[in-house]
């Protein structure tokens, strides 16, 4: 589900800052009090009154679990983690029996962050490290 979809169901909707306000549907409120943000992997709704996601899910008629993830977020994520570990099990294979019984970390990086993604990899000590980007193309 889309932060779009779930503004359709709201009203007194309006813009503020990089997300959106509305009135919570979970209680009688006069001023708008939802806060709504949509970020690249999950929705977030935030009742400044105190009601619970729960709370305020039921009464958009959404479950949770449409909230936490954008369709395709979690599968390409998922075919980062293969390729990752297809690319270890190249790499291990052509290295010494002593080097491959080594811990194996794997570095989840932005794109445009990529540098400090390899850093942080660097900075692992005896373990094999792979740096993958966290939205893959």
């Amino acid at each position: 589900m889309s932060a779009p979809e779930i503004l359709a169901r709201c009203q007194r909707v309006r813009r503020s800052g990089d997300g959106w306000v509305a009135q919570c549907p979970a209680h009688a409120d006069r001023n708008p009090s939802l806060s709504i943000r949509e970020s690249e992997a999950k929705i977030q709704l935030h009742c400044f009154v105190g009601c619970t996601v729960e709370t305020i899910g039921a009464a958009l008629k959404i479950k949770i679990s449409d909230l936490l993830a954008v369709p395709g977020a979690v599968q390409a994520k998922s075919r980062a983690v293969r390729d990752a570990k297809r690319q270890i099990a190249d790499l291990r294979s052509g290295l010494t029996s002593r080097e491959r019984v080594l811990p194996l970390t794997v570095v989840y990086c932005e794109r445009e962050n990529q540098d400090a993604g390899i850093a942080r990899a660097l900075a692992v000590e005896g373990e094999l490290v792979q740096a993958v980007p966290a939205d893959p193309q």
